[in-house]
């Protein structure tokens, strides 16, 4: 791929049962901006042995995953994107354990989202510096203990809407604010693409 597809910039993976990896091709996208993978038991998106991801310049703001079993941690192709990510979002990965420690070099992250994985279990120390971040939950995440979670919701004290397993702080948006923000980085029903996620 490389050499080629280089103005794409939304790209949606689902429902690939036999994908193995996707690091090699995605570091060539330059200009992706939404990348959307749903539902693809073999994908792990670690790097294979021997791959280079420094100097990697990615434009990508939105990154959803949802239904990876396999995958354990984020890639480090994702730093590319230090400064522009802006929404990430994890669902339904049963082996996800944790976020990694350079997360906090995500200057533009607005929205962190973490869903059902179970293996969650640890946060990353920094969090604090994630200055640009409105809206930050964790649910149905049985791993993270008590403590972290009071001691990050310290951390991040600046951020307007911090839910732990729908426990909204008090001073969080209204319902319907905390909603329509979902819909902003999640797949849109006007795209074909992207309708395979939220169909169940």
């Amino acid at each position: 791929m490389e050499g080629r597809l280089t103005c794409l910039q939304t790209l949606a993976v689902g429902e690939c049962p036999r994908l193995t990896s996707l690091s090699l091709s995605i570091k060539h996208l330059t200009a992706l901006e939404t990348l959307t993978i749903i539902d693809c038991e073999e994908l792990s998106l670690m790097e294979m042995e021997g791959e280079d991801n420094q100097d990697l310049q990615l434009s990508l703001q939105n990154l959803i995953i949802e239904g990876l079993p396999k995958l354990e941690v984020l890639p480090q192709w994702l730093q590319g994107s230090t400064n522009t990510l802006q929404r990430l979002y994890i669902e339904d990965c049963c082996n996800f354990t944790a976020l990694p420690e350079w997360l906090p070099h995500l200057k533009s992250l607005q929205t962190l989202k973490i869903i059902n994985c179970p293996g969650f279990s640890s946060l990353p120390e920094g969090m604090q510096d994630l200055i640009a971040l409105r809206v930050f939950q964790i649910e149905d995440c049985p791993k993270l203990s008590r403590k972290c979670r009071e001691e990050v919701r310290h951390k991040i004290a600046h951020v307007p809407n911090i839910d732990f397993d729908n426990n909204f702080d008090e001073d969080s948006g209204s319902s319907s604010e905390r909603d329509d923000d979902i819909s902003v980085y999640l797949p849109g029903e006007d795209d074909e693409k992207l309708n395979t996620s939220h169909n169940q």
